[in-house]
């Protein structure tokens, strides 16, 4: 697999904000829990649509299953604990709009 591009790169990280404003916009009218569960379906959805894509044939799609899976979760696992470390290091400044917030 070749490196990405600064444009890559630069498409990823918009497409990443073009998203979170959606689901930020959501909250307006749906509770917070509602929105991060449809997000995770959406993601599960079209990663599952992903993994079909690329295998050539059903019987490749079942013989790759267990490695996508342990691909997918392990990458959102990693991704999720430096969310939370970046939430724990900037809390105040991440949630300074909310009412009451402490240390």
């Amino acid at each position: 697999m070749s490196e990405p591009t600064d444009k890559d790169v630069e498409q990823f990280w918009d497409l990443v904000e073009e998203v979170i404003n959606l689901a930020n916009s959501k909250t307006e009218t749906l509770d917070p829990g509602v929105v991060t569960s449809a997000l995770m379906q959406a993601t599960a959805r079209f990663n599952a649509f992903y993994v079909a894509s690329s295998c050539e044939s059903r019987k490749d799609f079942k013989e790759d299953k267990d490695d996508a899976l342990s691909r997918f979760t392990g990458d959102y696992k990693r991704r999720l604990a430096e969310n939370l470390e970046d939430y724990i290091e900037n809390y105040k400044i991440y949630m300074a709009d909310d009412q009451g917030v402490q240390e």
